[in-house]
């Protein structure tokens, strides 16, 4: 069985240094641009905002009134009130 050596020559010579610089050098590039992107959003929704107005939702009437009876909330509650009530 061979036995590995570690040694940092293998990574010079394998220009390993390099890739390494260059891939963090990436890595970071991007994340800036993300941060930056991030952080001027408002700036841009606020363009966006004057450009393309947002919408308003009008029907023209008034918005229904809102049921008089019981909501769904209070038919579930009475309805399991009564179970609990009369379970067997």
């Amino acid at each position: 069985m061979q036995e590995v050596m570690f040694s940092w020559q293998h990574v010079v010579n394998g220009n390993g240094v390099a890739l390494s610089v260059t891939g963090m050098s990436i890595v970071f590039v991007a994340l800036m641009l993300v941060s930056l992107y991030i952080a001027m959003l408002p700036k841009l929704a606020s363009l966006f905002d004057k450009i393309i107005p947002p919408a308003v939702h009008h029907c023209g009437e008034e918005a229904p009134p809102a049921p008089s009876g019981p909501v769904e909330a209070e038919i579930v509650a009475a309805a399991v009130a009564y179970l609990h009530k009369n379970k067997s």
